[in-house]
């Protein structure tokens, strides 16, 4: 789906019969209007109708899994630059790391 103009847009195939296209046809020179506007019409008309009986499709949480490994790589990372023989690891990057260990942590929680 794309959005534009706080419509949405549902690219579709319509299967239909020579008979009710050829209605399809008839309806859209009747109402003097395009293809595009008479079955946004008739789909919000339905949705209309019919919006009780229709619940929403829950949305996929986060991926949890693939956020711990993307921090526990980042995390490794930041260890082993804390570690580099002979150098003194900065105050941001002890608080970088502390931050990741403490999002890593909520995460394994959830």
């Amino acid at each position: 789906m794309t959005e534009r103009e706080g419509l949405f847009s549902v690219p579709t195939r319509l299967l239909l019969t020579p008979e009710q296209r050829a209605r399809l046809e008839a309806l859209v020179h009747a109402r003097e209007t395009d293809l595009a506007t008479l079955l946004s019409e008739i789909v919000g008309e339905y949705l209309d109708a019919h919006g009780g009986d229709i619940q929403p499709v829950p949305q996929p949480g986060p991926d949890v899994a693939g956020e711990l490994r993307k921090r526990r790589a980042e995390l490794a990372r930041m260890r082993a630059r804390r570690d580099t023989p002979g150098s003194v690891a900065p105050t941001w990057l002890l608080s970088y790391i502390a931050a990741l260990e403490d999002e890593i942590k909520r995460l394994s929680e959830s």
